[in-house]
């Protein structure tokens, strides 16, 4: 039993230097635990900003989602908007296609029935100079500059009808903006 008594004072030793390391612990955590609560203010009033910017951000969202949900109905009205209006260019740009094709056709006839009146005007003149001399008062007093109609259309069209009209129209001298027209839209076909 000597040696319990020996080592007693060892076991006394030891105990009183992890007494002292365990005040020390304590002493430091004492001093943490007044920062923490003198901190304690500034991490509620931390809290309460962080919770207040959380119900910003939730009420931009969702302002966010109710203006994209807006947009994007204003845009696909206006898609469909363009989507009738190219449909309508579309249909416009045909019928002019087809105007344009008959406008070409038309005059191409006139042009033609033109050619075909200035021929017989041409041999009815040369006839005219290989016959013999008329008496002048006897002749019509019907001004030279008057334009003749042209024959009737052999195609079976009506005298007078679209294609003289058209023939009329030919004879004139178109002005330069339908000139223009007229090589623009036969560059288009």
């Amino acid at each position: 039993m000597t040696w319990l008594q020996d080592y007693g004072l060892v076991f006394d030793v030891a105990i009183c230097v992890l007494l002292v390391t365990t005040i020390g612990y304590a002493m430091v955590l004492n001093r943490k635990l007044t920062e923490l609560r003198r901190a304690r203010g500034d991490m509620e009033k931390l809290f309460g900003e962080f919770s207040a910017a959380t119900g910003r951000a939730e009420g931009g969202l969702q302002a966010l989602k109710e203006g994209s949900v807006e947009a994007g109905d204003g845009l696909a009205r206006k898609v469909d908007d363009a989507c009738r209006l190219a449909d309508e260019m579309a249909f416009l740009v045909k019928k002019g296609h087809e105007i344009a094709d008959r406008l070409e056709v038309s005059i191409a006839e006139s042009r033609k029935l033109e050619r075909e009146a200035n021929g017989a005007v041409g041999s009815l003149s040369k006839q005219r100079l290989h016959r013999a001399p008329m008496d002048i008062t006897k002749m019509d007093k019907k001004p030279l500059d008057e334009p003749q109609a042209p024959p009737p259309a052999a195609s079976g069209e009506p005298v007078g009808g679209p294609v003289n009209g058209i023939a009329k129209l030919a004879k004139k001298r178109l002005s330069r903006s339908d000139s223009e027209l007229m090589r623009t839209l036969q560059a288009m076909r």
